[in-house]
């Protein structure tokens, strides 16, 4: 039977290629939702300035990985990037787009929060401080984009009511 600091390095290894992965699906749905936010200039804005978030926490995974003698799985990049593009696609052709982006952006912010946190304790129980301290900004990172959607998600709301009833026109992005 494996010991803690073994299966915490096999969990944490496993956990940021799944997370690099979620990373890039991520980047590829923001890619295709900024362009549709001109009527929403601060959403636009905070998803570019995320977009650096997301290219700065797949380095520090692939330094974890690197750090526990791992590669990243190619195959498990380019399926979760594809299904990134096509979440994108799916909601761009809503009447609602914004707000179904919103909440999309908002779970999966909350997902990675979680996915951090665990990495953290599997990093601490894998004696890998380096780890630790690269996942706790990767952690900070998501925890601010998350309370910023929040906070954003009526003003949101109430941009896309204005935009479809007092102009009448498209307002979804």
């Amino acid at each position: 039977m494996s010991d803690v600091r073994s299966l915490s390095r096999e969990l944490l290894a496993n956990e940021a290629r799944n997370l690099h992965a979620i990373q890039k699906n991520a980047k590829a749905m923001m890619d295709r939702v900024i362009d549709r936010l001109d009527d929403y200039p601060d959403a636009k804005q905070r998803l570019i300035a995320h977009l650096s978030d997301k290219d700065n926490e797949m380095r520090r995974l692939e330094v974890v990985l690197q750090d526990l003698g791992e590669d990243l799985s190619s195959v498990e990049d380019s399926a979760m990037s594809m299904m990134g593009r096509l979440a994108g696609a799916m909601t761009g052709s809503l009447d609602d787009d914004i707000i179904k982006s919103s909440m999309i952006t908002y779970g999966l912010a909350s997902y990675e929060i979680c996915a951090y946190e665990g990495m953290i304790v599997l990093a601490e129980k894998a004696e890998q401080p380096t780890a630790v301290s690269l996942l706790e900004s990767c952690l900070a990172e998501e925890q601010a984009m998350a309370q910023w959607l929040h906070e954003h998600m009526t003003p949101t709301l109430e941009q896309y009511l204005k935009l479809r009833c007092e102009e009448g026109r498209a307002a979804a992005h």
